[in-house]
């Protein structure tokens, strides 16, 4: 009788544990299919706002790719869909230049021409009026790095256009010393139109000018 009243107890005891052991396997499962709804293509339910993920509203979608004819019949770019951005550099001696691009971030094309504008704010933030602007060819800039005859160039600045994403790039150059004019930003402004962008580019500027190339057509990416 004594080992039959035992049995009886220790079953009921491991029946007991198995049910324990089931009802915790279910909250367990619950628990991750609670985690896993919270997965980035679901963030959208659950709005939270360190996350790093896009809203509904905001999602990404294709755009049709430009056509010739679009091309063909492009207005001047509107400054709101510009970026600018600084894509290279070279320098020989006491020469330097710095080359810099305006993106088409816009989904049409667009044109764009001639010289930039460029302005120079110092590393105290002041305007630096006495530097003269000179404006030459790639060409030219090229040759002084090169420190070779500069060619001559007598044709017409051409009109660029910029179909989505496209670049049209540019180069300041100017000469450099230990002793002159310090320059923390450079002020540009797209031709024909007036809004400005500022680019940070620490350097010293002497004989008191810079030198500005017309926009071409690049294949770097900013």
């Amino acid at each position: 009788m004594f080992r039959r009243l035992l049995f009886s107890a220790v079953a009921t005891g491991c029946l007991l544990a198995v049910c324990v052991g089931c009802s915790g396997t279910r909250t367990a499962g619950k628990a991750n299919v609670a985690a896993q709804g919270m997965a980035p293509d679901d963030v959208a339910l659950h709005p939270n706002p360190n996350a790093p993920y896009i809203l509904p509203g905001g999602t990404p979608h294709l755009i049709p790719r430009a056509t010739a004819l679009e091309a063909e019949g492009a207005g001047p770019c509107d400054p709101d869909v510009l970026s600018v951005e600084e894509i290279a550099g070279d320098a020989n001696g006491t020469f330097r230049s710095v080359k810099l691009a305006f993106m088409n971030r816009g989904a049409a094309p667009c044109k764009l021409g001639g010289y930039p504008s460029v302005a120079l704010i110092g590393t105290e933030g002041e305007n630096i009026g006495s530097i003269a602007l000179e404006k030459v060819s790639a060409a030219q800039v090229v040759a002084e790095l090169s420190k070779s005859p500069a060619p001559e160039s007598s044709a017409p600045t051409p009109v660029v256009t910029l179909m989505p994403h496209a670049v049209a790039a540019f180069e300041v150059a100017w000469t450099t010393g230990a002793e002159c004019s310090r320059v923390g930003r450079i002020l540009v402004t797209a031709p024909g139109t007036k809004r400005t962008f500022t680019i940070p580019t620490p350097m010293r500027i002497c004989t008191g000018r810079i030198q500005v190339t017309e926009l071409r057509l690049d294949e770097g990416d900013v």
